[in-house]
């Protein structure tokens, strides 16, 4: 698979250009990746569309593999950051929560290209320490990210919500890698409307349970 290190090379990334150019690679890739697919999008493609050399790439991004798993990240982040900068403003409740797992959902979607690919690392993650180390690293802060969400979005609620914040990233983190499976899978019309009616369904479960008071608290670690 070809992972070394997946950290973004730190030696200059902390520049304002060398920032510049991480960040139009990103986009470049998660465009592309989304599109084509991670098999169908090669370096090539990557480093003309963000307007890099095919070294300047490498150098921030030693392989393929380890550019996905940037961009996933830069994608999760970029959501939670629009999420962020409303939760400033005093905008709370129900529907900030909702309006930001559709935001996330809909990221999946447009980046369904990925899903098989996502999937085999998962399962190769339990085999190669590396990519152990990197899934792990991106779940570790995926799942905090979430746990913020939470936290601000609910910060008058926090007393009436079914489970506490922590464990309720981690259901919203394992439901939406369930149903990045489930992607990864379908290829017909009729399979990619089961999909999303199945995160309709989970949507609508989480509105119903979400605020009800406190559920098996026992079960907290």
């Amino acid at each position: 698979m070809g992972f070394l290190s997946l950290t973004v090379n730190e030696s200059t990334s902390s520049s304002p250009r060398a920032a510049r150019s991480i960040q139009r690679i990103l986009d470049a890739a998660a465009r592309l990746f989304g599109a084509e697919g991670f098999e169908g999008a090669s370096m090539n493609a990557v480093a003309r569309a963000a307007g890099v050399s095919k070294g300047l790439l490498h150098y921030h991004f030693e392989s393929k593999e380890h550019l996905l798993l940037e961009a996933q990240r830069a994608t999760f982040r970029q959501i939670h950051l629009r999420f962020e900068e409303r939760f400033e403003r005093g905008e709370r409740g129900m529907s900030m929560a909702l309006e930001g797992i559709d935001a996330l959902w809909e990221a999946v979607c447009e980046l369904r290209g990925w899903a098989p690919f996502m999937v085999e690392t998962m399962s190769l993650a339990g085999q190669n320490r590396p990519i152990r180390a990197s899934v792990d690293d991106f779940l570790t802060e995926s799942t905090a990210l979430l746990e913020r969400g939470i936290r601000n979005a609910f910060a008058d609620d926090m007393d009436e919500l079914a489970v506490p914040p922590h464990r309720l990233a981690m259901l919203v983190r394992t439901t939406l890698h369930g149903l990045v499976v489930e992607l990864s899978y379908a290829r017909t019309p009729s399979q990619l409307s089961r999909v999303d009616q199945a995160y309709r369904d989970l949507r609508n479960l989480f509105f119903a349970v979400m605020l009800t008071g406190p559920i098996a608290r026992e079960a907290s670690p």
